[in-house]
């Protein structure tokens, strides 16, 4: 099969010159002609008077409609030098839409060639997977302030695809490449992986971002080969930004893969509705990104993908936070669930991004409790329940889980054997973190294989939607992770006929 040339434009793709199919009913090929694209886009953004909802109340904000549309929405970049997409003031909803990878274009019928083809067009350097619709410009938000970003619904689309690339994932070289594709039951809110094995749905956006600040967007675009002991990995000293050209007008594009202090691709999974994520603001105006939509993800993400799909709507209300009024928010993105905070911690290297994580998660605790540093470390301590969120995206990612409600008893240590509840897979390493994930991640593969009577190859997939990594207590000399897999996710006989 011949893949043609592609063009990007806005966050559309053109085909260039026709694809060739073989056809077997014949056996002959013949040129594959795409539908005609429109001869010309619409230049700028949309009308903002028109993207405005009718109010149904005497509410004195606003709520908006942001469509993912070419002029809203950019293929694995954020544009520095996209004009927003949308303008809103504090307090405002905004509804909006968001397209697969891709440029919209890693969809059911895709195959794990074409997307290889996409992803290295050497057209455009350092340029991530991701759709991304966006910028939303906040009025009044300054450098040193914070966008609180509330999630009140999503609707997702109806299918999913899931992508295990040839050099990317925990276990690349001991699983073939595999793209797959997915139906979603909106109504059950689950997904049918085998005939008796059932993945819960639990959607949230990967991609949560801000614009970087204007010196980052300037540093040389960074891979991890750069890094030594003398220059040690670490997000904040290292670039992923690009000049563009052509299209793009010679703009400052920053790959969507890796994620920073901007928030960007977190992968964090208790994003979910009802959420709250405050990101520091670098640059005034905020300049809101989202993309990555997951209809769910387990914490590892380990073959690379998450259940990836695109949501019709992701309804958010948007609020500005001075910093002075909120102390506790410093220059990492802080999340709020119903119940809990979460501070996060993201290094090239996870040792290192686990140590990031307590000086966040003390950090955190000593600010918004007004506790001393000793104090700060105690709760966290006693409090411990910190999974890992990804080992994906060159930048790797922890998180602590602080209930609002301090326990007084210490938490339960991650644990070691099966429960009525899991499977459970644990392992240690004396000095790499690393190593003590991919011990536990692959004990926990083989597990499912067996249990669910599945190959180890559909067990990895399986994984990176289910599997729940956890970091152990921190402790001198040692490093411990337990995978959990619930064994809910198997349905047998009766329970699939009822």
């Amino acid at each position: 099969m011949k893949y043609p040339k592609l063009a990007l434009l806005g966050g559309l793709i053109i085909l260039a010159s026709p694809i060739t199919h073989a056809f077997p009913d014949d056996g002959y090929s013949r040129p594959y002609q795409p539908i005609t694209p429109a001869p010309v886009f619409i230049q700028g953004p949309p009308d903002q008077a028109n993207m405005l909802v009718r109010q149904l109340s005497n509410s004195k904000n606003n709520t908006y409609i942001l469509p993912a549309i070419p002029s809203t929405t950019n293929w694995g970049y954020f544009d520095a030098g996209a004009p927003p997409a949308l303008s809103i003031k504090s307090g405002d909803t905004v509804m909006i839409e968001t397209l697969p990878a891709g440029g919209g274009q890693v969809a059911p019928g895709i195959t794990e060639a074409q997307i290889d083809s996409i992803n290295n067009d050497p057209m455009f350097p350092g340029r991530g997977p991701h759709t991304l619709t966006g910028p939303i410009f906040v009025e009044g938000a300054k450098k040193g302030d914070v966008v609180a970003v509330h999630i009140n619904k999503i609707r997702m689309r109806s299918y999913a695809t899931n992508n295990s690339a040839a050099k990317a994932g925990l276990f690349y070289d001991q699983f073939p490449p595999k793209v797959d594709t997915y139906y979603l039951d909106n109504e059950k809110m689950e997904m049918q992986f085998e005939s008796n094995i059932v993945v819960p749905l639990s959607p949230f956006p990967g991609i949560l971002a801000v614009a970087r600040s204007k010196e980052e967007q300037l540093l040389p675009y960074t891979t991890i080969t750069s890094f030594n002991e003398k220059n040690p990995p670490s997000p904040q000293h290292s670039g992923w930004c690009v000049k563009m050209s052509g299209s793009l007008g010679g703009t400052i594009g920053c790959d969507s893969k890796q994620p920073g202090a901007y928030g960007g691709n977190l992968d964090l999974r208790e994003m979910t509705v009802g959420s709250t994520t405050y990101l520091p603001v670098f640059v005034d105006g905020a300049y809101i990104w989202t993309g990555d939509s997951h209809a769910a993800q387990g914490n590892g993400e380990v073959d690379l993908d998450a259940l990836e799909t695109a949501f019709s709507e992701l309804n958010v209300t948007v609020t500005l936070i001075k910093k002075e009024d909120r102390p506790e928010f410093g220059v990492w993105p802080i999340v709020e669930t119903p119940n809990a905070w979460i501070t996060i911690g993201y290094d090239l290297n996870l040792n290192q991004a686990l140590s990031n994580l307590k000086e966040e998660t003390v950090r955190f605790i000593q600010s918004s409790r007004k506790v001393t540093k000793p104090e700060a470390e105690a709760i966290m301590l006693n409090n411990w329940n910190c999974p890992i969120s990804e080992v994906v995206n060159e930048v790797l990612g922890t998180y602590c889980i602080i209930p609002k409600n301090i326990n007084t008893q210490k938490s339960a240590d991650i644990p070691k054997e099966d429960s009525a509840q899991f499977w459970v897979s644990y392992a240690s390493d004396p000095s790499d973190l690393m190593a003590a994930m991919k011990s536990a991640s692959m004990q926990s593969i083989v597990k499912m294989s067996q249990n669910l009577s599945i190959t180890e190859d559909r067990a990895y997939r399986l994984a990176t939607f289910v599997m729940d990594c956890r970091i152990g207590r921190p402790q001198q000399g040692i490093y411990e992770v337990s995978c959990m897999v619930p064994k809910s996710i198997l349905r047998n006989s009766a329970k699939n006929k009822s």
